[in-house]
């Protein structure tokens, strides 16, 4: 037979998680139960996982549970590592150079150990290399841009560089038809113009049945 924890043993077993070299903050009428612990996002430390993703998502969550309020950083300093499984959570109890007092610090230690330099050199160097594939439409290659950026937000390349790695990258067909709806020439438009005529003419493959 198995022993099966009850609820109520595996959430006292959870909030005894967090390590010893974090500081945790006092929050006025912070009280963690299953519905709060419930739905925080995990973070298994695995290759394929994002830990820019990870953040984001905590701080969404914390966000919706608690609002916009003054405690929002040392909300998720308490609760972090409630989101790590048992790999990562390994790390930060054993992390060197502690006690941390603030999220900021936590998570700056998080990405360096998750998101090393080798990957944001690597994934600057596909963004800076990108290049629409045989077969891909517009909205196919537009998509695949966008998520390759957001891998990455620590690329450190302007929006008008980005801009101009995808416009060289596009086919000689989708490229010309782009130039086209800008009137013949991208010279006098603004970033974030050029962005929403991209956006516009990709949602336009959409439309006409380019995404299946």
């Amino acid at each position: 037979m198995v022993d099966e924890k009850t609820l109520g043993e595996l959430l006292a077993h959870n909030l005894q998680r967090n390590p010893g070299n974090i500081v945790i903050p006092t929050v006025p009428n912070l009280k963690l139960n299953p519905s709060i612990l419930g739905v925080l996002p995990i973070f298994e430390g695995h290759r394929n996982e994002n830990p820019y993703t990870h953040l984001g998502e905590l701080d969404r969550k914390c966000t919706a549970l608690f609002g916009k309020t003054n405690d929002l950083d040392n909300i998720k300093l308490t609760l972090f590592s409630h989101t790590l499984g048992d790999a990562p959570r390994d790390w930060l109890k054993h992390l060197q150079g502690g006690p941390f007092r603030t999220f900021e610090e936590v998570a700056k230690r998080f990405l360096k150990r998750y998101y090393p330099e080798t990957l944001t050199i690597k994934l600057r160097s596909e963004i800076t290399g990108i290049q629409q594939e045989s077969g891909e439409n517009l909205q196919e290659y537009y998509e695949r841009f966008t998520r390759l950026c957001a891998s990455c937000p620590n690329h450190n390349l302007t929006e008008t560089s980005i801009l101009d790695q995808f416009l060289q990258g596009m086919n000689d067909l989708d490229a010309r038809l782009l130039q086209c709806s800008a009137g013949g020439s991208f010279n006098d438009m603004t970033p974030s113009q050029l962005r929403m005529l991209i956006e516009t003419n990709a949602e336009g493959m959409r439309g006409r049945g380019g995404i299946k």
